[in-house]
């Protein structure tokens, strides 16, 4: 039985930043618009997480998004160079 060599597709960490960054920005407005409209103490820890200004303030957004594309590439950047390495061997 012959055997089969794997094909190694490395992942992309420019791709991999950009999909973990929309995921991430686009869970926090989604809590953030929760905790706005349906005062929840659930969705105000997930904002608390990542600022600790007013609910209602302008800094919560800026803060948050920054903080998750911040959060997403680092994520990333960790996943894809471990993926990377181990999937070579």
């Amino acid at each position: 039985m012959p055997m089969r060599s794997r094909v190694y597709q490395p992942i992309s960490i420019t791709g991999l930043g950009w999909a973990f960054s929309a995921v991430l920005v686009a869970l926090f407005v989604l809590c953030l618009l929760a905790a706005l409209l349906f005062p929840m103490r659930a969705a105000h820890g997930w904002v608390a997480l990542i600022s600790n200004a007013p609910i209602d303030s302008g800094r919560v957004w800026v803060e948050g998004i920054a903080y998750s594309v911040v959060a997403g590439w680092l994520a990333a950047l960790i996943i894809a160079l471990v993926y990377n390495r181990v999937a070579v061997r």
